[in-house]
């Protein structure tokens, strides 16, 4: 009896550090405890940290880490071989098996690391781990991490950096996105592209509607230096005015004799990182719950500007920021109240601040000792309300501001506006014929299903709401499925959507219609155009066989390699004598189109 009521107790202690755990804000770290020992997983939770990134070569160790992690009231990110992707193509389902058997059932762990900044040509199989450890384990989470937007485009993959991040998106389709971008120079000197990055980052998550997360430098290496607690801020405060969701360390202990000193040192041994970081992280923890609730609508500069950046709008409700040079992020919480995240963005100078506001409004500061509350004084003066405050040097503060007189504020939210794309695929299977008795052609594959798919374009371009492009540029204009798909990638398209007509290679006729997907995007495409077409035909062609939507036996390149996911169509038989007239048939290929393009449409605009 005693057994069983200290496990009882033991079970209920882990599911609430576990609860616990999971509404903290993301702090996590690279390279964390090597050793088994309880001490230093608590040191680990000392430093502010929420989650453990955790590697230590067996099952057996990681499990006996995240154990560590339960008993101090962390959770662990485990990086596991098994939980990448494999040597080939395909999925690697049985070491994804293995591992969730492993680890799934422990209420220390967060989640599961995949790839670190992956080449592009990776995104398709990172897609299949990433969607397939949601599907058996949706209480965890696959977490890669991109490069930065200093890594070229061969480094890369894509041409541009916007490419790779959106591409990541649309393909892996992760639960959260992870980057790194170290800016601090041992010289003294920023990246000039730290700020465009962050921009890009925070574009793409708000596109893909996908919390991001920011790897921060925290060890000297290389041309980067040994960071301040200035430095510390300055990284932390900016990716949060930007709207990051988590933050990860690189790193907490010091990897090889290549780096300086980390926060645990080379000798094992804490240093002066060490305070620096549980100090801020123990703010961010404390602001967390309110971070947590937040929706990023602008981002702003005062100053200088970073490329790339925006001047603080002079109508907004924010109007300007004196006595230094700051970022504001400008937010709106589930709870429809607006945030702002205002951050001294020098690394050496403090900053007297004189934030003005265009109207009268009631200010409240979020504490970072308390995570509570707190009024501060507004003035009037010259009849701007202003608020003076100071900032440490890359120091950040979190208020709440609620307008007193109900006047329409501008400028609150800077929209971003994505225009979709979509690759129109028609066969390029010229060698797909049909030929009469005196060798006369009465079909041709690539031919015909370019003027459907031409059909389709003139529609979708006529409608202004999105890019509808083409594979090819003409009817007899022959390609190759790595150009097609190429091409696909460099134009940055949201879905891929091919136009084919099917065979049986056999002296039967064969009949029906039947449309391919990749992907959840895929399906969604597919069910959509299925269902139009086949009720489309059916109105010419009443005893149409609609044999639905699936997955294909083979892996099609078209929809695999393109950088989205898509769906492929059969519209009809070639090789049945009656459908083929109906594919030829202008009139027939006019509702076909109509209805294609109408069930692309509603993919995109939820018609």
């Amino acid at each position: 009896m005693k057994e069983a009521l200290f496990a009882l107790i033991a079970v209920t202690l882990m599911a609430a550090t576990s609860a616990k755990a999971t509404e903290e804000f993301f702090i996590n770290h690279w390279c964390g405890p090597t050793e088994l020992k309880n001490e230093s997983f608590a040191e680990v939770a000392e430093a502010n940290f929420t989650v453990s990134m955790i590697g230590l070569g067996s099952a057996e160790k990681n499990l006996k880490a995240l154990d560590l992690c339960a008993a101090n009231g962390i959770k662990a990110m485990i990086c596991d071989p098994r939980t990448g992707p494999g040597p080939t193509r395909d999925t690697p389902t049985e070491s994804l098996d293995a591992a969730i058997e492993d680890y799934a059932k422990h209420p220390a762990l967060w989640g599961y690391h995949t790839l670190d900044e992956p080449h592009s040509r990776m995104f398709t199989r990172l897609g299949g781990v990433n969607q397939y450890l949601l599907e058996k384990d949706p209480a965890h989470t696959p977490l890669g991490n991109l490069f930065p937007s200093y890594a070229n485009s061969k480094t890369l993959g894509n041409s541009t950096y916007e490419q790779h991040v959106d591409e990541y998106c649309k393909v892996v389709k992760p639960k959260m996105l992870s980057y790194d971008h170290y800016a601090l120079m041992a010289d003294g000197s920023i990246r000039g592209d730290y700020f465009t990055n962050l921009d890009i980052v925070r574009r793409q998550s708000i596109k893909h509607k996908i919390p991001f997360v920011y790897t921060l430098l925290s060890v000297p290496h290389g041309p980067y230096k040994d960071i301040n607690e200035a430095d510390l801020r300055w990284q932390v405060f900016t990716a949060l005015a930007y709207g990051a969701r988590g933050l990860t360390y690189f790193t907490y202990n010091t990897p090889t004799a290549e780096y300086g000193d980390a926060i645990i040192g080379a000798d094992g041994k804490r240093t002066a990182k060490y305070e620096i970081t549980k100090k801020v992280n123990g703010e961010i923890k404390k602001l967390g719950p309110t971070l947590l609730k937040l929706n990023t609508k602008a981002v702003y500069h005062t100053g200088t500007l970073p490329a790339t950046c925006k001047p603080l709008p002079k109508d907004g409700l924010i109007k300007s920021a004196q006595g230094g040079e700051f970022v504001i992020g400008q937010f709106t919480s589930d709870d429809g109240f607006r945030y702002a995240i205002i951050v001294n963005r020098s690394l050496t100078k403090h900053a007297k601040a004189a934030i003005a506001f265009s109207q009268q409004v009631d200010l409240r500061e979020v504490s970072p000792a308390n995570g509570r509350e707190k009024a501060i004084m507004v003035n009037n003066i010259g009849g701007d309300w202003v608020w003076t405050t100071s900032f440490g040097p890359g120091d950040g503060k979190l208020v709440r501001i609620d307008t007193v007189n109900n006047m329409p504020v501008k400028s609150w939210e800077d929209k971003i506006v994505f225009r979709p794309r979509i690759m129109l695929n028609p066969s390029n299977q010229f060698a797909n014929q049909i030929f009469d008795e005196n060798k006369k052609e009465l079909y041709n594959e690539g031919m015909n299903m370019y003027l459907i798919a031409e059909k389709v374009q003139k529609i979708l371009q006529a409608d202004g709401r999105l890019d509808a492009f083409m594979s090819r540029n003409t009817q007899a204009q022959r390609t190759t499925l790595r150009e097609e798909t190429n091409l696909t990638r460099s134009l940055g398209c949201d879905i891929l959507y091919a136009f084919h007509s099917d065979a049986t290679g056999t002296s039967a006729p064969g009949g029906g219609s039947w449309t391919f997907y990749h992907g959840e995007d895929g399906k969604r495409l597919a069910n959509l155009v299925q269902d139009a077409l086949a009720a489309s035909i059916r109105t010419f062609y009443p005893e149409l066989k609609n044999m639905g939507t699936r997955t294909h036996w083979y892996r099609l390149w078209v929809l695999h390699e393109g950088g989205c996911q898509g769906a492929l169509t059969e519209y009809l038989f070639h090789t049945n004598p009656k459908e083929r007239e109906l594919l030829k048939n202008p009139e027939s290929q006019d509702i076909m189109a109509e209805a294609v393009a109408g069930a692309i449409l509603k993919y995109f605009f939820d018609e």
